[in-house]
């Protein structure tokens, strides 16, 4: 039997926020929640404790209730006092435990998996990697005393993994210490500690800038798509069905044996991304459909003060509240899909396309939301580079055509988003080989 325990009772003062770093948002979901999910994805574990700070402890009650064999505790003073009341918080007491910082999102599976059976075999594991930087010693912290040999060193992260007879023994007599690693007290008992490679992206967040890394992370960590199940017999509306991106994706839903109605002003259905009646009409003669794709979008390369309201608009409508329109109105199956295009433009606004790139990065943030109010369904972005659409040509006529995305590639990454029946919330880029800032 394996357990774990997340470390979660900082104050988070390097952070400078008067909410701990644990609570902060990462994509839309605490910074610890997206730490636990992944632990329970494991299925690893057949018990998890949250060591929490006191003051926090209800709060992180009330949203991890219901949650199968996740356990919260209230932590101590200091970490080492954390460690050990997670240690003691187990109602039945495991072979190995795990031990980890909940500000770790990061960590993969191979890393859990690696530590547990590394623990079994050996008692204790520390999960290290290796530094690029030259380390320095310094007795005062003024100057050099030495220069150590950098191959002999290695940075440590977590988890960190331990027979939980032999963790709980070390806790117990260094009761009186206050070391700031769990390994520390197990070599103090004359007992080896193993090491098992960590990873560069396993981030501790302590300041903003890691949130901030934290947040690039987490797009392109969200980017992989477990693709398997079969779209044969289902029905997908496809809003914007008619454009480059839609038409591409509606052929590619018929080659895999779906049903795919376009759904624009001109098509059988019509819908009206700028009337609210016409898009409720639709979704109503549709009645229950297995998928929503929004790929609608209007864009002007034009500068701001000389957009006139009726653009401004329009852009709005079309690229969100139609959008949003749309999500409330479709009538989705349980465990369906939604797939709401974006843009690359979403993370940065570029110059004379203002309007077009907030509409985008509210798309973004709108579909990480509804992901989480709606768990019912499977709800996704889609973020194309660059694509060679009608508009895009339209609005950018001198640009090489061989940096841009084909219709049929983003197209390609929806179908296997669709195929995708567990995952939900990601954000998925698609993109050229290499980087290509800009909308």
């Amino acid at each position: 039997m394996f357990g774990a325990v997340l470390l979660m009772g900082g104050k988070g003062v390097r952070f400078g926020s008067q909410m701990p770093k644990q609570y902060h948002p990462l994509s839309g979901k605490p910074i610890y929640r997206v730490t636990l999910d992944l632990f329970i994805k494991s299925a690893l574990f057949e018990e998890i404790i949250l060591s929490c700070d006191p003051d926090w402890i209800e709060k992180v009650k009330d949203e991890v209730a219901g949650l199968p064999g996740v356990r919260c505790v209230a932590g101590g003073a200091t970490r080492q006092e954390s460690s050990y009341c997670g240690l003691k918080g187990f109602g039945k007491r495991p072979e190995v435990v795990l031990i980890h910082d909940a500000v770790r999102p990061f960590v993969s599976i191979d890393i859990l998996r690696r530590n547990c059976e590394l623990a079994l075999k050996h008692r204790a594991v520390d999960t290290c990697i290796p530094t690029a930087d030259t380390l320095v010693h310094s007795l005062d912290g003024k100057q050099i005393s030495s220069i150590p040999a950098r191959s002999e060193y290695l940075r440590g992260q977590t988890p960190q993994s331990f027979s939980y007879p032999l963790i709980l023994e070390a806790h117990e007599r260094a009761r009186r210490k206050d070391a700031s690693d769990d390994c520390r007290l197990v070599l103090d008992l004359g007992q080896p500690v193993w090491i098992t490679e960590g990873s560069e992206s396993n981030l501790k967040i302590t300041s903003e800038l890691d949130l901030f890394i934290a947040e690039q992370l987490f797009r392109l960590n969200r980017s992989e798509v477990r693709s398997g199940a079969s779209l044969a017999k289902k029905t997908f509306a496809v809003v914007g069905g008619s454009g480059g991106i839609g038409r591409a994706i509606c052929a590619q839903l018929e080659a895999a044996g779906a049903r795919a109605i376009s759904l624009s002003r001109t098509s059988e259905t019509p819908l009206d991304l700028k009337d609210p009646l016409s898009i409720d009409a639709a979704f109503e003669r549709l009645g229950p459909i297995d998928g929503l794709i929004n790929c609608a979008g209007f864009l002007l390369n034009k500068p701001f003060e000389m957009l006139t309201l009726t653009e401004i608009e329009s852009m709005l409508q079309v690229n969100l509240s139609g959008l949003l329109v749309c999500c409330q109105k479709a009538k989705i199956k349980e465990g369906g899909h939604i797939v709401n295009i974006a843009s690359s433009s979403f993370a940065k606004g570029r110059k004379d396309t203002a309007v077009y790139s907030c509409t985008k990065a509210a798309v973004v943030n709108f579909t990480q939301a509804l992901a989480e109010e709606r768990p019912d369904l499977r709800i996704h972005a889609v973020i194309p580079q660059r694509t060679r659409t009608p508009m895009r040509l339209e609005n950018f006529p001198n640009e090489e055509m061989s940096s841009l995305l084909e219709p049929e590639e983003v197209a390609h990454k929806v179908i296997d988003v669709l195929k995708d029946p567990d995952s939900t919330g990601m954000l998925v880029e698609v993109r050229k080989n290499y980087f290509l800032p800009g909308i």
